[in-house]
Order: C-alpha cells, then structure tokens, then sequence
C-alpha cells in the first residue's frame, strides 16, 4: 500500500470518526433541547374579547331619601295611611293631623274669594233693564226728598200768615173744648161709681139675709122649693148685677181721656205760639243739615245711574281686580296653613320608618315618616388616583353583594367627582355608580331580608368598572410576554425551535394581554395566529394594578438582535 493511499484512507477514518462525532453532539444535543423543552411551561395564543378594568367596594345609598314631618303641632294625628314597607306615589297623603282650625280658615277665604270674583264679573258685565230702571227709580226717590226737605226749610225762613195763626187759634180753641168735656165726664163717673158701690153693699146684706133663712129650713125636704129658696135666688142675681154695674163702672174710669185732651191742649197752645213766634234757630239747622244730606243723596243716586249706563271704570274695575288676586292670595295661603297638617310624599318610594301614630300630638320638624326612593339607588366607591385616571361617566360596572350570595347587577359610571382626598399621603376620589336597570326584587311591603332578596341601601358591594373593551383580540397569557429593556419579548415554538419576537401589545388584564404585532429582529412581520404555542415565563412583568385587576397598556413594540436557534 502506497504512502498516497495509506494518507487518503487516514483522511477518511477522521472524517468518518468527525461525522460521527457531529452527528452524536447534535443528537446530545436536540435530545437536551427536548428535555429542556419538556420541563418548561407553555401557552396558547387564542382569540376572543377582552375587558380590562379597576375595582373598588362602596356602599349603597338611596340619593333620594326625606325625613318628612308635619309643620303643625298640638293638634292630634288623625289618618296614618301608611305601613313601613309599603310603596308610594308622589303627592300621595301619608299622614294627616287634626286641620279644623284650617279648615274653616279655607272656606272663609273661598267665600271671599267668589264674592270678589262676582263683583268683578257685575262690573264687568252690560247694565240689565232692571238695573237701569232701579237706578232711575232711585234718582227719582232722592229727588222727591229733597224738594221736600227745601219746601220744608222754605216754609220755615218765611214769616206766618194770618191764615195759619188763625187755624193755630182755631186748634187750640178746640182743643180747650175737648179738655173740659172730658174732664167734666170724669167728674160724673166718680159720682155714678159712688152711687153703684152703695148698690152693691145694699145687694150684699140682702143675700147674706136671704142666705140665712135658707140655712134655717135647708134641712127640710122641700126646702129647695120654699120661699126662702126663691128669695135667696133672688138676692144672688141682685148681687152679681150689682156688682158687675160697679165693675163695668171700674173699667170705664180712666183718666187716659183726660190726659189725651190735656196733650192737645198742651200741642194746640204750642202750634200757636210757633206760629206767632216763627222758626227756631236749631230747627232751622235742622232743616237745612236735612237739605244737605238730601242733596248728597241725589248726587250719589244721579252718579249711579251714570254708571249703570256707561259701566264700571277702569279705576273700579282695577280695585275689583285686586280684591279678587287678594282673595286668592288669602286662599293659597289658609289651603298652605292645612296642608301643613298633611305629610305629602314628594317622590315615589318605599316607606322605611313611621316614628308617629294615631292620637299621638304632631311636631313641626320632627321626623314622623321616612321615605327612601328605592328605583334610584347608587353606590359611592373611592378609587386611587392612579385607578381613577381611567374612569368616565358611562363606562359599565358589575356589581356583585355578598350579602345576597354573591348575586350580580350591571350598573354605570354616572359621574366622577373631580375634588379628591388624601389619606396617609393617597389621594382617592370617589365615583358614583348606578345600577342600570331597576333593582328586579323591589319591596312591596314589609321588607324582603332574604339572602337572595333586593338590595338595600347601607349593602356593600364590590364594583368591577370596565375602563376598556376590545372584541376578537389575540390574545397571549401574561407570563408568556417578558420585558427587556424597553421591549416586550415572547418566545413562539414552531417545528421544535424557540423563536423570540418582538409584539406590540394592547389591552390587559390579570391573565392575557392583547397582540397588536409580532416582528424578528431583522424587522420581518410574524404573522401570529390562534392556536401557535408560547413558552410561559417564570415570571411576569410588573403591571399597575388595583385589586388585582390589570389596568394598564404595554409599550409598543420595536426591533433588535435576538438569535434564532
């Protein structure tokens, strides 16, 4: 065997001993790579929706709750026409307390108020016939007074005429005659009585005779028709007429008579001497305040006849107007005054707390009636002011309660107040959440404590708020997704090989972030898709987080060096 042979077949043996021993070192290898491989964690990138968000726990209140009271006092409670628990409608009457005073006060004031109301209409409306006929009627009437209140004031001022002295004398005469006629009258009936009184006496001593005879036989048997009988009769009709001629006698003396023709006399003379003497000067006042007033009278009566034919004035019809709004003021005022003795509900709600009952005095401010408007609860939940940064009005809220078995509502963000407060150094702000649609189990009466029953204010609740969404997102788990530096790297699988790229990430939560991108190093696009593997770090990135919830975005992603394998 040649040196040239003994060389190649040298060369051969290492190169066959060198491939063996490459292929051996891959083997080792690969086989170190799958184990490697075996023993690390991996993930799946899938697609679906993603919800990120913040978290908090707050209390629930009712925004629209009233103590109501009466705003009377001292007058008993009359009517509770409501139960704790029961549902009410605005302006419902709940209770009411004794309103007699007011009551009456009322219909005063409606009284007023429809006089002045038809006052107003009669000045308001055309003069009838009637009226127009009443006040001519009237103008005639003060008319006719005075033209005989000034004859009489005429008739005064002027000097007596021998006519009338005359007729004085002619009276006075007359009246002079009928005195002494009268007087002389008396004279003979105090005569006649003196003469029938005599009468009487004789007619009296005669029956007392005759009643003695009679006494004497009144034991006989026929003694009711003997003489004395007769005559004892006889005695008695004298008597009694006797006696009623005196009587009648009696009747007729009076002196009314002669007092009667002693005034005229008394007249007459006092005629004559007016006569003669002429007027007076206080009965010259006296006609002449007569003419006056008589005169304003038909002043008055001639201004209404021109009003009932050209209607009111504006000036009237003004004054009328504001009696009428006056009445009504008055009114508004007394029904007010009552209705203070009524607790009206000034909204729909449930009934909490009833602090009063029947017969029991009311009390201008104090609590009777609590009432909670139970349709339009919220819940207050204090956020930090990283966590709040994220949150707007209209954002969707779960809300879940403990106290009802961990049963949940949707609810919104209705508004974020913007003045914050600071704690050992943390500012919190506090947002109101509503629930978005009525509570399914409202109370009709007497309370609901069920563990699945309605929520009720003073409840805890936890609120998880949606600060973003996005819908048919890639998705990877958080641990597959590592920073270095300001990159963000996850490592695909693919036929055997672990290839880093570069992603730009989007939404995240507690457990998967969104993939916006994948590149190599080179810049080239990774087309992710659903299903492709990822290896699963140990750890994950530090994201910001409250409550356990992800709230936060990744950086974009960029390029650099990584090697393939």
């Amino acid at each position: 065997m040649s040196r040239r042979t003994i060389t190649l077949l040298a060369i051969v043996i290492l190169f066959i001993v060198g491939a063996a021993g490459a292929f051996y070192f891959w083997q080792q290898s690969n086989a170190a790579r799958a184990a490697a491989s075996a023993t690390r964690q991996t993930g799946t990138l899938a697609r679906g929706q993603l919800s990120a968000g913040v978290s908090g726990a707050g209390n629930v209140t009712a925004p629209q709750q009233a103590n109501l009271s009466f705003r009377v006092s001292g007058v008993p409670v009359t009517k509770l026409n409501v139960k704790i628990g029961d549902a009410v409608k605005q302006g419902d009457v709940l209770a009411e307390a004794d309103a007699t005073e007011w009551n009456e006060q009322v219909k005063t004031a409606e009284t007023n108020l429809e006089s002045a109301r038809a006052k107003l209409d009669e000045l308001k409306a055309p003069a009838t016939e009637d009226e127009l006929a009443v006040a001519e009627s009237q103008v005639k009437g003060a008319q006719a007074s005075y033209d005989s209140a000034v004859a009489k004031l005429r008739a005064l001022q002027a000097p007596p005429s021998a006519a009338k002295v005359q007729a004085a004398r002619a009276q006075l005469a007359a009246a002079q005659l009928s005195y002494e006629t009268a007087l002389a009258k008396s004279k003979l009936l105090n005569d006649q009585i003196l003469i029938q009184r005599a009468t009487v006496e004789k007619a009296r001593i005669a029956l007392e005779a005759a009643q003695a005879a009679y006494n004497a036989i009144a034991w006989q048997d026929n003694a009711p028709n003997s003489g004395a009988a007769k005559e004892l009769q006889t005695a008695t009709i004298d008597y009694e007429t006797a006696q009623a001629n005196y009587n009648l006698s009696m009747t007729e003396l009076n002196d009314s008579a002669l007092r009667s023709a002693e005034a005229s006399l008394a007249n007459a003379k006092q005629s004559l001497d007016d006569v003669t003497s002429g007027a007076t000067d206080d009965q010259l006042k006296s006609a002449q305040a007569a003419v006056e007033s008589a005169q304003q009278a038909l002043i008055q009566a001639q201004q209404n006849l021109d009003d009932v034919k050209t209607g009111a004035t504006e000036t009237a019809l003004l004054d009328a107007q504001a009696s009428v709004e006056s009445a009504q003021n008055a009114l508004t005022q007394a029904q007010r005054a009552r209705d203070d003795a009524k607790i009206i509900a000034p909204f729909d709600g449930i009934i909490a707390d009833i602090d009063t009952f029947v017969g029991k005095n009311a009390s201008s401010g104090a609590t009777a009636i609590t009432l909670v408007n139970m349709s339009d609860l919220q819940i207050l939940v204090s956020l930090s002011e990283i966590d709040v940064a994220d949150v707007k009005p209209g954002q969707e809220v779960e809300l879940a309660f403990d106290a009802l078995n961990g049963r949940t509502l949707p609810g919104k963000v209705i508004a974020v107040l913007p003045l914050g407060t600071t704690s050992q150094g943390v500012v919190n702000y506090n947002v109101t959440i509503a629930f978005t649609n009525p509570d399914p189990n409202p109370s009709t009466g007497g309370g609901n404590n069920s563990r699945s029953g309605q929520v009720l204010p003073g409840m805890t609740a936890q609120a998880s708020i949606i600060t973003a969404r996005v819908n048919d997102a890639l998705l990877a788990p958080n641990r597959a997704i590592r920073t270095q530096g300001n990159r963000r790297v996850m490592t695909v699988l693919f036929e055997g090989r672990e290839i880093p790229v570069f992603v730009q990430t989007g939404l995240q939560n507690e457990s998967s972030t969104q993939i916006l991108s994948a590149t190599m190093s080179d810049g080239q696009t990774v087309n992710l898709q659903e299903g492709d593997t990822v290896l699963l770090n140990t750890t994950t990135t530090n994201n910001r987080t409250q409550g356990g919830n992800v709230v936060g975005f990744g950086p974009g992603g960029g390029g650099f060096a990584v090697p393939i394998r």
